[in-house]
């Protein structure tokens, strides 16, 4: 490395702190920061379409649980714990089809264990597996952020809506999203499955990684989804809405959309930037970080956003999310939402929106066990008091609707 570009990339990790300390105030950054280096602590995100006896048979290969006599799970010396996530009034109670997420309590043993940023092998599942006993082999689980998991739930898919999962790549959301919407197909579902409705759009523009969505899609979902067009993978650039989105457009548009947009990813540039400091070396993702960036990915995250409110019906729920910590990409995109929908309105369009999460107070009381309040939504943050370390997640929910 020579010395010009050691400075460039001193200069640039300087004001990334510098920058986020502005923000967060110095205290607050120091605390966050130190919590966004530890490593990803993944949940288990159980795939409900392989049986669950088969899922909880790769968990046991590294770490031991047992199967009730009734398919639950339980849990021998308190080693594997499911998730409860928040129910909000607007989806109604569906969290016996909904998502079921494992998680591995986190065991710090000591102060100076805390301050490390070596990640403790408590937290780690397996890798998912082909499900041994069903017929196409689905994969057992997928390991993710159980904040991801989490903005899935509370967008509350039910059985016969369509759905867009707009920015889908590389596919976790998406299963999570599935499981609401045919629980009949689950393999341990006790109901009978009757006639398989409702939609489930996945887009990624890119084409590697909509490549990517589309196998692991195979992987985790039932075969006849695809057959029967139940489930669809397109490759539309939806930044802008034009000719190509007749692509997106299902009949009178979609119940529920899932805008995960792409952002400044601020733990993935430290993580990035602490493993390159290991051997020496200087992290792209740091050295090119500029501050400037968030209001081009801004731009990018509005437009999307406004894409998924004109394919949403009238009554239709969109989630926008991100895994930034910078508030331009997150709380400022949706104003900026909100002003394009005002000028909308204006040249005569007949929906406005509403933004949810916000007036339940008994979803509320659950949210701050996982979040904290921001100006238009909540945010997941890896130092919540909580102690989950989940995140960050930014997330708001906005509901169109009719406006004459």
């Amino acid at each position: 490395m020579t010395k010009t570009t050691r400075n460039t990339a001193s200069a640039a990790e300087e004001s990334f702190h510098k920058h986020y300390a502005t923000i967060w105030g110095e205290e607050r950054w120091e605390t966050l920061y130190r919590a966004s280096a530890y490593a990803t602590r993944y949940a288990a995100l159980v795939n409900r379409y392989a049986p669950q006896s088969d899922c909880y048979a790769v968990l046991r290969s590294s770490h031991a649980v047992n199967q009730s006599e009734n398919g639950g799970l339980t849990v021998p010396g308190n080693e594997i714990q499911q998730l409860r996530y928040p129910v909000s009034r607007i989806a109604g109670n569906i969290s016996e089809n909904g998502v079921v997420c494992c998680v591995r309590p986190l065991k710090v043993d000591d102060e100076k264990e805390s301050e490390t940023t070596t990640p403790s092998p408590s937290t780690e599942f397996p890798q998912p597996r082909p499900a041994p006993s069903h017929l196409a082999h689905l994969m057992t689980h997928w390991n993710l952020d159980a904040a991801s998991a989490l903005v899935a739930s509370l967008l509350g898919v039910r059985p016969g809506d369509s759905v867009l999962d707009l920015c889908a790549a590389p596919g976790g959301k998406s299963i999570a999203l599935a499981q609401g919407l045919w629980p009949g197909l689950h393999a341990d579902s006790q109901t009978p499955r009757g006639e398989i409705t409702g939609r489930l759009v996945c887009n990624e523009a890119d084409g590697k990684r909509q490549k990517r969505l589309s196998e692991n899609l195979n992987s985790y979902l039932p075969p006849q989804l695809f057959k029967q067009g139940h489930v669809v993978v397109t490759k539309i650039e939806a930044t802008q809405f034009n000719s190509a989105m007749n692509g997106l457009l299902a009949g009178s548009g979609y119940d529920r959309v899932l805008v995960d947009a792409p952002c400044s990813s601020e733990r993935h540039v430290i993580h990035a930037s602490l493993k390159a400091k290991q051997s020496g070396n200087v992290a792209p993702e740091m050295a090119n970080w500029r501050a400037g960036s968030s209001k081009r990915l801004a731009k990018t995250q509005v437009e999307l956003l406004m894409t998924a409110l004109r394919v949403a019906k009238v009554g239709g729920r969109i989630m926008y999310a991100t895994c930034s910590m910078e508030p331009t990409e997150n709380d400022g995109v949706i104003e900026k939402m909100l002003a394009l929908v005002e000028k909308e309105r204006k040249k005569g369009v007949r929906w406005t929106v509403q933004l949810e999460l916000g007036t339940d107070d008994l979803l509320a009381g659950q949210l701050e066990e996982w979040a904290e309040r921001t100006k238009y939504g909540w945010i997941v943050l890896p130092n919540h008091p909580g102690g989950g370390r989940w995140g960050p997640l930014f997330f708001a929910m906005v509901s169109k609707v009719d406006a004459r």
